[in-house]
């Protein structure tokens, strides 16, 4: 046993570790994102977006102790990659809540006779509100550049 060795082994611990606690939020985010497709709920979507955040900081934590013991672990490869594409489904899922919810919102002021005007510039702030999911397409508004 030497230096290199006790290292590798002390990052591949807390690397799969932080893989089991990461997929662990995953499966949270997950549930979180299939009650908000049933129903939109402010803070149900609150919540959704704090356990995305733990899961971002969770995957860094693990790809930095996977480089720092320079592991060449496929398995831990495979788990990271079926990790990423289970998030970017949830993603997906949570994007297209939002996207909706901002869809009943503004049809909700049209019908309230909120001018076109004024539709455009809360659309603007609605897809300006997300920094990790879309709200909704920004639409140019005619005669501003």
């Amino acid at each position: 046993m030497n230096v290199t060795w006790i290292r590798r082994t002390q990052c591949a611990w807390h690397a799969h570790g932080l893989l089991h606690d990461t997929m662990l939020l995953v499966g949270a985010y997950q549930q979180l994102a299939v009650r908000l497709a049933d129903g939109f709920d402010e803070d149900v979507f609150a919540t959704a977006r704090s356990i995305r955040q733990l899961i971002e900081h969770g995957v860094d934590k693990m790809e930095a102790y996977l480089i720092a013991g320079r592991l060449p672990d496929t398995w831990a490869t495979k788990q990271r990659e079926r990790l990423t594409a289970v998030i970017d489904q949830t993603d997906a899922l949570m994007n297209k809540a939002r996207t909706q919810h901002n869809e009943m919102l503004l049809l909700e002021y049209e019908a309230n006779g909120v001018p076109g005007h004024v539709l455009e510039r809360i659309r603007q702030a609605m897809a300006g509100t997300d920094g990790l999911l879309g709200g909704i397409e920004v639409m140019p508004v005619p005669g501003e550049e």
